[in-house]
Order: structure tokens, then C-alpha cells, then sequence
């Protein structure tokens, strides 16, 4: 027997209500938990933001944010450009950054929209995924810096540390350099600040030396010939005395072929810093043939004149750029351009030739060189310089001429 039972509609009507509520938010829970899910599937980031320590030969190094996908290394464009000091420029969205790589020829762009880096007119194509844009920075996959940039990037997983080395020299690592020039520039400019003087004694005699030759010829059944040379020097009142006798048995000996000359010299003494007497040069302009013996009085110094003086050099470049100034290749000073480029310099003058170079460097590793001649002839006087010279004696000719001279 069968039996069958059945509710009507008026009977027992919350069982019915109740049995599709609980399938409703059965239903509903699952709905809630699959999107949840697919959310968290879409927001999930692939990839981990790490401090990671940049390593370069020479320089040093400091930490740097970066992103690590799976032990692939991803670095920041900019903030690594920044370090390096190359010049970059980053799109409003940071979908591009453009810029140039140590030359300013060398230009590139790094396009995220079309997945490829362009530099100096070769493009080179990106995987997906090689380029990584988060809210502050654009990442690129390190092996890129050293196929594109020549900046190979060694990964140490273990260590979080990374080390970057190229074949090009660097901005960063030129800009220590100069640095390091510049505060050596007193030594390279050959300033030395002697700790004691020794000045000059004057005494009032003190034999020096005496140098001597004999030569003596003899032929047979013919003629002898004997010289004799004896030079003497010695300190006499204070000054040099020289002397150089010849004798030549075949000739006389007379002594207009006998030199002998004293000078005193003090160069610390601005009006006359040299005396000389004796058979002393003249520098005439008009012809003698026979030796002057007489004396001679300058205040011109025996030391050679190196330095001419110094002029003035303005000229204008780039807001802030650094101006080095070199003569005859040796780095002399150095200056920051002002906000409107202006820059001055003192520049030396010496004697003969001189090569007087600027170098131009800017804040990216730009450098640019103007370079002139100026030569300075070893007879001009510096500024504000008086030089005479008076020549008074006796010509040894036949009439015993009188001679005076005065420049």
C-alpha cells in the first residue's frame, strides 16, 4: 500500500519559503566568494618591491628601490639615471623616458606603450612583461641596461646586492675625477711654500776655483807652439770674479785677449740690482770691433722672466655649468657659472707660447672644449716695469776711444 501525502496551500507555508531562502543565499555565498577570488587574482601583484645595494667599481654605492620577479631583477630607470648622472626625462605618466647616454648625441627613448628602446637609430624590441610601471618609477629588466646601455648589471640573489660595471667612463665617475683635480690644483700649479729661506752670503773674499790647459805642439825642423789657458773665479767684495788669461807662444801677449769681469748682483734690490766692471758688453748698435773695458750699471735681475702677467677672460655658457680653465695642458682654476651663465677668469700670461683651453662641463655629463693661442715675446716688460741700463769706458783701439750708452 502506497501512501501519499500532500500539503495544500494553505497548509504549513513557511516550509516552502524557507526551503528557497536557504538555496538563495547558498547561491548568493557562492557568487560572493567567486568574485572575490577573481579580484584578488587581478590585483595581486606578480612581482616583489625590495631595497636591493647598488655596487659600481671605483665609486661605491647606496641602496636602490627595485622589483623582483621570480629571481629576474627589474631596476628603476630614472633613480638609476639619476646615480649615474645621465641625462633622463621622464612622460608625464612615466610611459616614456627619453634622454642621452654620456654623449649628447648618444639620445634614446624607453616606450612602455611600444615595448622597445630606441638608441643612437637602433631599436630593440622587448619581451612582455620586461618593462614594469608602478605609481612612482618605470622598471626595466637589468639584462636590458647591459645590452642597450653597456651597463652590466651582476645579480646576487642571496645578498640583494647588484653590481654595474661599463667599458665607457661614466659621468659619476669622471665628475670624481675632476673633483680630485681640482683639489689638487695648488700641487698642480707648482705652489710650494718653503719653510726656511737661505739667503745669499757676501763675503769679502773667497777663492773658488781655477781651471787650466797647456798645449804644446813641436815638429821636426819646423816650428813649436805652445797655449796656455787659465780661467780663475773667485768672490771679491761681495761680488763674482772672473778671469780668463790666453797665451799663445807664436803671438805677443797683450791684453785685449784677457777677459776679466766683476759684478755684483742683489736682485732683492729693485733700483740697481746689478754692477759690473770690467771689459763688459755693450749690446751697441753700431760695430766695434775691439773689447770695452768700463763698467755698467741695470736694474735688470738675473733670473728669467716666466710669468708676463695675467688678463682678464669673461665670457658666458650654460646656467651652472663647471668651467676649467688650462694653460699649456696644466689645470690652473676652476668656476660654477652663474644663474645667467657668466663666468670670469684670472688668466696667467708667460713668455713664448702658451695654450689656454676651457673646458665646459654640464650637470649631465655634457662636455664641450674652446681652445687659443697667445704668445707673448721674451723682449715685453710685465705692467707697471722700468728697465735701464748704463754703459760707460774705454774701446781698447789705437786711440782709446771713449764709449757711453744708456737704454
Amino acid at each position: 500500500m502506497t501512501v501519499i501525502k500532500a500539503y495544500s496551500k494553505d497548509s504549513h507555508p513557511g516550509c516552502v519559503h524557507l526551503i528557497i531562502s536557504r538555496y538563495a543565499v547558498l547561491f548568493l555565498f557562492l557568487i560572493f566568494f567567486a568574485g572575490i577570488e577573481k579580484l584578488y587574482s587581478q590585483d595581486l601583484p606578480q612581482y616583489d618591491e625590495i631595497s636591493v645595494f647598488l655596487e659600481i667599481p671605483g665609486i661605491g654605492g647606496g641602496e636602490i628601490n627595485s622589483l623582483i620577479k621570480g629571481e629576474e631583477l627589474y631596476l628603476p630607470v630614472t633613480d638609476l639615471f639619476d646615480f649615474l648622472k645621465i641625462r633622463n626625462i621622464p612622460s608625464t605618466g612615466l610611459e616614456t623616458v627619453s634622454g642621452f647616454f654620456v654623449n649628447p648625441e648618444a639620445t634614446y627613448v624607453i616606450d612602455r606603450i611600444k615595448n622597445q628602446i630606441v638608441y643612437q637609430n637602433n631599436t630593440f624590441t622587448l619581451e612582455a612583461g620586461d618593462l614594469i610601471r608602478t605609481e612612482t618609477s618605470l622598471y626595466l629588466k637589468s639584462v636590458y641596461f647591459g645590452k642597450v646601455f653597456g651597463l652590466e648589471c651582476k645579480f646576487n640573489f642571496r645578498a640583494l646586492s647588484v653590481n654595474i660595471t661599463s667599458r665607457l667612463e661614466l659621468p659619476l665617475i669622471r665628475e670624481m675625477k675632476q673633483e680630485e683635480m681640482r683639489r689638487n690644483i695648488a700641487r698642480l700649479k707648482g705652489d710650494v711654500q718653503a719653510d726656511t729661506t737661505i739667503g745669499r752670503t757676501y763675503p769679502l773674499f773667497r777663492f773658488g776655483m781655477a781651471d787650466w790647459a797647456v798645449t804644446s805642439e813641436q815638429e821636426i825642423n819646423g816650428k813649436s807652439d805652445t797655449r796656455l789657458n787659465l780661467a780663475l773665479g773667485s768672490m771679491i767684495a761681495g761680488g763674482e770674479a772672473t778671469a780668463s788669461l790666453y797665451y799663445n807662444s807664436t803671438d805677443p801677449f797683450t791684453e785685449k785677449q784677457q777677459y776679466y769681469l766683476w759684478r755684483y748682483v742683489n736682485n732683492d734690490f729693485a733700483p740697481l740690482r746689478q754692477v759690473l766692471a770690467g771689459k763688459i758688453r755693450t749690446n751697441a748698435i753700431a760695430s766695434i770691433y775691439n773689447p770695452v773695458v768700463g763698467i755698467q750699471l741695470t736694474n735688470t735681475p738675473t733670473t728669467y722672466r716666466r710669468s708676463f702677467g695675467s688678463y682678464t677672460l669673461s665670457d658666458k655658457t650654460e646656467p651652472g655649468w663647471i668651467v676649467e680653465l688650462y694653460v699649456n695642458n696644466v689645470l690652473v682654476d676652476y668656476i660654477k657659472a652663474d644663474a645667467s651663465g657668466f663666468f670670469s677668469f684670472q688668466v696667467p700670461l708667460v713668455y713664448g707660447d702658451s695654450n689656454v683651453k676651457l673646458k665646459f662641463f654640464g650637470p649631465w655629463g655634457e662636455e664641450r672644449i674652446r681652445e687659443q693661442n697667445i704668445t707673448i715675446p721674451y723682449n715685453f716688460l710685465p705692467e707697471k716695469t722700468l728697465e735701464y741700463t748704463f754703459s760707460a769706458g774705454i774701446v781698447e783701439d789705437s786711440s782709446a776711444s771713449r764709449f757711453s750708452r744708456a737704454s
